[in-house]
C-alpha cells in the first residue's frame, strides 16, 4: 500500500482539466473563464493528494482578473458546475455573477491560444 495516494477520481472536474468559458452578462457576452485541474499534498492521514482548480478571468477587452485558486469544499467550482460564476474583481464594476457557458475543448483550445493562456497564467 502506497503511502501516498492519489487524488479520488472524481469525472465531475474532468472539464476543469484546460478548460473554458464564455461570461456572459444580461444576455451580452462580456468575458471568458479558464480552468486548470492540478493537485496538492493533503494534511490528512493517510496522506493522499487532493485535486485543486485555478481559474483566471479574461474580459472582452483584454483586462485580466488575478488568478484564483479552489479547492475542497469548491465553492467556486460548484457555481461554474451550476453555470455561473460570481467575479469578485478590483473594478467594482465589474464584480457580480456571470452565467457560464462552457465551451467544447476545440473552442477552449482556439481561446487558449487567442488569450495566451499558459500554464503560467495561473
Amino acid at each position: 500500500m502506497p503511502l501516498i495516494k492519489p487524488p479520488h477520481a472524481d469525472p465531475s472536474l474532468d472539464r476543469f482539466d484546460d478548460g473554458a468559458g464564455v461570461l456572459a452578462l444580461e444576455g451580452r457576452d462580456v468575458g471568458f473563464v479558464f480552468t486548470a485541474k492540478q493537485w496538492f499534498w493533503s494534511l490528512s492521514w493517510p496522506l493522499r493528494r487532493q485535486w485543486w482548480i485555478w481559474y483566471i478571468v479574461v474580459w472582452n477587452d483584454g483586462e485580466r482578473e488575478r488568478s484564483t485558486e479552489d479547492y475542497p469544499p469548491f465553492i467556486a467550482v460548484e457555481e461554474m458546475k451550476g453555470g455561473h460564476l460570481t467575479v469578485d474583481s478590483e473594478d467594482d464594476s465589474r464584480s457580480g455573477r456571470y452565467d457560464l457557458r462552457w465551451l467544447h475543448p476545440r473552442g477552449a483550445d482556439e481561446a487558449r491560444t487567442r488569450w495566451s493562456i499558459t500554464p503560467a497564467s495561473f
